[in-house]
């Protein structure tokens, strides 16, 4: 059965451009779903940001709902949350978590905004790729489960002039993998994940441990990964029935947990380090 939603909770300007996508990278190294502030703030300058930057993004990514706080003496701590947390918890228990079973139809959002309302409508899209929702056709988005909830946690209720519907779509199996390969950018997303996986096992081999882990060491481990963990979330767990036959994705996972576990104890040596010395 179908629900309409409606209401005027704020809307919420879903955080854009690679920035954001350094935050959950940084408390993956930290191997913490929590960060002081402080610390927040000196990982994202060894990174490139400034300070003002820094709490700059802390502070729209928290209006976004990817971010809580609570009091810290003078500051505060920051918890990952929305999908970021999802994606986070995702990531360390992606080899026991088996994919979803193909049930025969998709979880769908079926929306109406007018042209004056376009705004809102970008909103939503974005909010929906945050939910890792794909685009079956205009006006139309779907999910191998049920996402709601956290597309409403990102975006709010509709405009008065725009309508939101929630229900599903039925499809044989061989149907909905086609549309699966469009909603999601399949093939562009199995190229890249090769890319990735001969970059990643090449750069394994010939690293080099850092004398004296610090801020630098953070900012090549990061530049090793590049775009490959933001990639690896662009598309939610999907049912074996709707992949290609030849996806790339679990061999790009076998080549990051590699790279997590020859480059990456330098990185974490060093921010345990500044933990340590904020009392965390």
């Amino acid at each position: 059965m179908s629900e309409s939603v409606t209401g005027h909770e704020g809307p919420a300007n879903v955080s854009r451009g690679a920035n954001t996508a350094l935050v959950p990278f940084l408390y993956g190294v930290a191997r913490r779903e929590s960060l002081p502030g402080v610390v927040l703030v000196r990982l994202l300058t060894d990174l490139g940001l400034s300070a003002g930057a820094a709490r700059s993004l802390i502070a729209r990514m928290r209006g976004d709902g990817l971010l809580t706080a609570t009091p810290r003496g003078r500051g505060a701590d920051y918890h990952l949350a929305g999908n970021f947390l999802a994606d986070f918890r995702r990531a360390g228990d992606r080899r026991g978590t088996p994919p979803p079973t193909w049930e025969g139809r998709f979880h769908a959002i079926f929306y109406t905004v007018p042209e004056a309302q376009r705004a809102y409508r970008d909103r939503l899209r974005r909010a929906a790729t945050l939910a890792r929702y794909g685009l079956m056709q205009p006006g139309v988005l779907i999910s191998p489960t049920d996402r709601r909830a956290q597309l409403a946690a990102e975006l709010g209720g509709p405009p008065p002039a725009g309508t939101v519907y929630y229900g599903h779509v039925g499809l044989s199996a061989a149907d909905a993998a086609e549309i699966a390969y469009r909603a999601w950018d399949l093939g562009e997303l199995n190229g890249r994940f090769r890319d990735h996986t001969a970059r990643l096992s090449a750069a394994v081999r010939t690293w080099t441990a850092p004398p004296e882990p610090d801020g630098a060491t953070l900012a090549a481990y990061v530049r090793l990964f590049g775009g490959a963990l933001v990639d690896t979330v662009r598309v939610p767990p999907l049912p074996a029935e709707l992949l290609p036959p030849d996806w790339a994705l679990p061999a790009l996972h076998a080549a990051i947990g590699e790279v997590f576990a020859r480059c990456g104890p330098p990185s974490q040596e060093y921010v345990a380090r500044l933990l340590a010395e904020a009392g965390a």
